[in-house]
């Protein structure tokens, strides 16, 4: 009870004194993701490291700005239980965004909360040609193998339930070994060209199919909620777009170590009108901009007009 009560206290005079150092957040620069993030923390849904990657994000993008003094690159991440308190009350809307940003600020700065340093180096492209990648070709072999032994079964319906459950690792594996690896972290992205359909309207369409895979020994999450509060867009480096349509579920994807992943993205007519649409241009140069908590990249977009 002393802790909440002190806690309390310290919410209340960092909103009235916010420290001189802070960016002060507003409800249009904190997504909407992480107070759900927080509330889910707050009741045991997730674990704390996910709520870390939260806060990190936050402060990797300047909404929490934290001398690069106090952000330990220490592997405890412990935060104290009664820190839970914080995150249930934003998340119920009982404090604002400007009292959650300040007092988690300060929780970092005294060291009640560790987080680790995120990277912002924009990550190399593989030197590699994903063809040369021998860990690829020797998964899709084995795959291939454990396929040919499908055939064993007496019965055709248990050949196929063999060969179904093998059959989209397969497809997944060779996508990626045709495709251009990008190590962002522990995650790698696997991108291969895309096509652009412009339809009878003059509308600009395309989809990006991407394979995600976390080479962590823990748990990574993707996020993309809704437009506004997505990690992922398309730009030029002058403007962005967001997306019309993708296929990650709940807007957040929960990847456990090695494990592999397909998403696909769609850019077009976006679905609330006010937002400007894309237009394809082929005189300029495309980015998918991945602004996540493990690091951030502008990956280059390879883009033709289907004929």
């Amino acid at each position: 009870m002393l802790k909440i009560v002190s806690l309390l206290i310290l919410i209340m005079s960092v909103s009235i004194a916010p420290i001189a150092s802070a960016q002060v957040a507003t409800s249009s620069n904190v997504p909407g993701w992480i107070k759900n993030t927080a509330g889910w923390w707050a009741d045991g849904i997730i674990d704390e490291n996910t709520f870390v990657q939260a806060v990190q994000w936050l402060v990797s993008n300047n909404i929490i700005e934290i001398p690069s003094t106090t952000v330990s690159s220490a592997a405890d991440t412990t935060i104290p239980n009664w820190v839970k308190n914080t995150a249930e009350w934003w998340a119920n809307n009982i404090i604002s965004d400007d009292d959650f940003v300040n007092s988690v600020q300060y929780l970092i700065k005294v060291g009640i909360m560790v987080v680790p340093q995120a990277e912002k180096s924009v990550p190399v492209k593989s030197t590699l040609s994903s063809n040369a990648d021998t860990g690829l070709a020797a998964e899709i072999n084995e795959l291939k193998a454990q396929a040919a032994k499908c055939q064993e079964y007496d019965k055709a319906s248990e050949v196929y339930l063999c060969e179904s459950e093998l059959k989209d690792n397969l497809e997944m594996l060779e996508l990626m070994i045709e495709s251009t690896k990008y190590e962002l972290g522990p995650i790698h992205f696997y991108y291969k060209p895309s096509q652009v359909v412009i339809n009878s309207e003059g509308n600009s369409i395309v989809e990006l199919k991407l394979v995600i895979r976390n080479t962590d020994n823990k748990n990574q999450s993707i996020f993309c909620t809704g437009p506004s509060a997505c990690n992922y867009e398309l730009t030029d480096g002058k403007k962005s777009w967001v997306y019309s349509a993708n296929d990650i579920p709940t807007g957040r994807l929960e990847m456990k170590p090695d494990t592999t992943h397909e998403i696909k993205f769609t850019f077009g007519p976006p679905a609330q009108r006010h937002l400007e649409r894309w237009n394809y241009d082929q005189s300029t140069e495309y980015f998918l901009k991945i602004n996540e908590p493990f690091g951030n990249l502008s990956m280059p977009l390879e883009l033709t007009v289907r004929s």
